[in-house]
């Protein structure tokens, strides 16, 4: 008996082999924008490498024998990676994800990212992987973190802006850019901890908007529950940035959802979701950090902290092509490597020609989502560049944003902006390509050279020399050329990367492993000491900056630790009982000095991020109980100290003292 014909749809005609083709190869593309980032995140992760500073010799135990593998040379500059974030993670994978007990301060979990509750527990979930610390090694955990934001950045920013034109190659070239751009090398990847949630979260929730038009309720669901969650992250880690390059992405968002075409109440409903969802996961991670968020507000550092326009010197604001020779020049007096690394803002002036002179696919719709990132990008190159008067101070939200900051962050949202852009550039008569390509090539020539001619003549970088800005001014305007002449082409995407890429290849270091905060005899001990006193709840203090960063890598409970948000001010009272001293370590971002004094318990602070309590182990002990440990660098000879152990760290002998209470 033979079978039935089978029915066809005469409204559906079937598929041609060119279509299939296309439709296999349309999944291939989708299933490889995943497999590649994941696989070479899974890559790094299993081998411990990050460009972390914690290698740097001042968290050696020997620094002319260094344990582990690096390559390139490390930034002194960025204390406060290698010598607190970092710390401080490796800290909480030491008590095996379990949050640290802070003797003098308000718990800084929020603004380290790590969880302390259920609900930022799933916000910042990889940190919840801590817990698996004793099966997992500690390089792995370390790496996982490390690299999540630039995994998320080159999994969103591609995604997103082919839900803008369709089409990846432009948000690969973005997602390069921003991560070797000279701020994020000199700042230990700080804007990317943003950009790369903020992307991702924004992909997922156009995403989400799109499945609900469709009707898939679950996916949509999912999408934007997700995109919440990530959003929720980008006020936590550095608030400046997240103001600059966080909000004009998520306005972009809302525009490109808002303009969509379909009906109007799917993509309101998209809208409502997607806030609903963030405001939700971000009220309740607050909430759990309401105590420590109070303290950060009452601080005089940064939770008074104001701050209006400025005009800042232009290197610092158009500077950044200049920058390929940092690591080898000397910054002048008054400002260092970071300070002065922005990313390539000089592409606004590309921006702004090829919407003036080119065409731009999808009509207004298209231009509404460029301009809704161009606007503030002009509006905080303003912010650094001119002299806004004191009334800017008073600005809700822009006021927390200093000139610098503006500077450093406008030049993310360029890059940004000039991706977007050029996703949607539509190749035009040779001619005319060619004049809108030599306009905007030019236009970057020229603020790539006031900005090197500025650091230059400003002693910001006295070193640079004429022929080194004339050859940044030079590639930077031939690489904009290239790009709108051929736009789209893939050896001209790798023309533009490579040049972004020649810019900060020199300035980070590779480290494999954890180096001597693991390995060395000495952290090992300080692992042991750690786990001993937290089981009997006893305290240590410490007289170097660098044993302060291993006591916190190696998870000992110590006074002597990084303020983060704030203190705790009924702990402090008991050093201070009067509160004379209050203005000097009422302040986040402080470091807590210890220096061992024969006498008494006296207060200064040397720098404004940085409390030096000259003291007696025995006066301190007789205050706080809890303190049964001490180390310096220098012997000690004091009625309640009993010398118990030796080691070397940072180079140098460190004493170890038990302390005794005082009968």
């Amino acid at each position: 008996m033979s079978a039935p014909p089978i029915a066809t749809d005469p409204a559906s005609p079937p598929s041609s082999p060119r279509d299939d083709l296309s439709a296999r190869r349309r999944r291939r593309t989708e299933l490889l924008v995943f497999v590649i980032p994941t696989l070479l995140y899974l890559a790094v992760i299993l081998l411990g490498a990050t460009t972390s500073n914690i290698g740097i010799s001042a968290l050696r135990e020997d620094p002319q024998n260094p344990l582990g593998l690096h390559l390139g040379g490390y930034q002194s500059v960025r204390a406060d990676e290698f010598g607190t974030g970092s710390p401080i993670w490796l800290g909480q994978i030491a008590r095996d994800g379990n949050a640290a007990s802070l003797p003098l301060s308000a718990s800084g979990d929020l603004f380290a990212q790590l969880p302390t509750g259920p609900f930022s527990g799933v916000v910042f979930f990889e940190s919840t992987l801590f817990h698996l610390a004793p099966l997992v090694p500690p390089e792995m955990l370390f790496a996982m973190k490390w690299w999540l934001p630039t995994y998320l950045l080159f999994l969103g920013m591609p995604v997103l802006l082919r839900q803008v034109s369709a089409r990846l190659r432009w948000g690969y070239l973005a997602a390069v850019v921003i991560a070797v751009s000279p701020a994020t090398a000199w700042w230990s990847g700080v804007p990317v901890n943003t950009l790369g949630f903020v992307t991702a979260g924004c992909a997922l929730a156009v995403f989400g908007a799109r499945s609900l038009s469709s009707r898939r309720w679950l996916l949509s669901a999912c999408a934007f529950m997700a995109a919440g969650i990530l959003l929720a992250r980008t006020p936590t880690y550095y608030q400046p940035t997240a103001i600059v390059v966080g909000l004009p992405i998520v306005i972009a968002t809302a525009v490109m959802i808002l303009t969509d075409r379909t009906p109007l109440r799917m993509r309101l409903a998209a809208i409502a979701a997607v806030i609903a969802s963030g405001i939700a996961w971000t009220a309740a991670l607050f909430w759990e950090s309401r105590d420590a968020i109070a303290a950060g507000l009452s601080t005089v550092y940064p939770g008074l902290r104001q701050s209006g326009g400025q005009a800042l010197d232009p290197g610092f604001v158009f500077g950044a092509t200049n920058l390929g020779w940092l690591r080898f020049q000397t910054v002048g007096a008054g400002s260092n490597q970071s300070e002065i690394t922005t990313s390539f803002l000089a592409l606004t002036a590309a921006v702004i020609v090829v919407l003036v002179m080119g065409r731009i696919r999808g009509g207004a719709r298209s231009r509404w989502i460029i301009l809704a990132i161009t606007i503030p990008t002009l509006f905080w190159a303003a912010w650094a560049l001119l002299s806004w008067g004191e009334w800017s101070a008073a600005i809700p939200l822009v006021n927390r944003v200093p000139a610098n900051r503006a500077a450093m962050g406008a030049g993310y949202l360029a890059v940004v902006a000039f991706c977007v852009a050029m996703s949607l550039y539509r190749a035009t008569a040779p001619h005319r390509r060619l004049a809108t390509a030599a306009a905007s090539g030019a236009s970057v020539a020229a603020l790539s050279a006031w900005g090197g001619i500025s650091l230059a003549a400003s002693g910001l970088i006295a070193e640079l020399a004429p022929w080194m800005i004339t050859l940044s001014a030079s590639v930077s305007g031939l690489v904009v050329f290239v790009l709108i002449y051929w736009p789209g082409r893939a050896w001209s995407m790798l023309v533009g990367g490579a040049a972004a890429v020649a810019v900060t290849i020199t300035a980070q270091p590779v480290t494999f492993g954890l180096g001597d905060l693991r390995d060395s005899t000495s952290a090992r001990l300080m692992l042991a000491w750690g786990e001993s006193s937290r089981q009997d709840g006893t305290l240590w203090a410490a007289d170097s900056a660098e044993m302060v960063s291993l006591m916190t890598a190696t998870a000992v409970p110590s006074l002597s630790y990084r303020q983060q948000i704030g203190p705790d001010p009924e702990r402090w009272q008991l050093l201070d009982p009067t509160l004379a001293h209050e203005s000097m370590w009422n302040r986040g971002g402080t470091h807590i000095q210890f220096e061992w004094a024969g006498s008494g318990i006296e207060f200064a602070q040397p720098h404004a991020d940085t409390v030096v309590v000259r003291a007696s182990p025995c006066a301190v002990q007789e205050r706080i109980p809890e303190l049964r440990h001490v180390v310096s660098v220098q012997p000690l000879d004091a009625s309640c100290l009993i010398e118990t152990d030796r080691l070397t760290w940072s180079g140098r002998t460190q004493y170890v003292y038990e302390v005794v209470p005082e009968l």
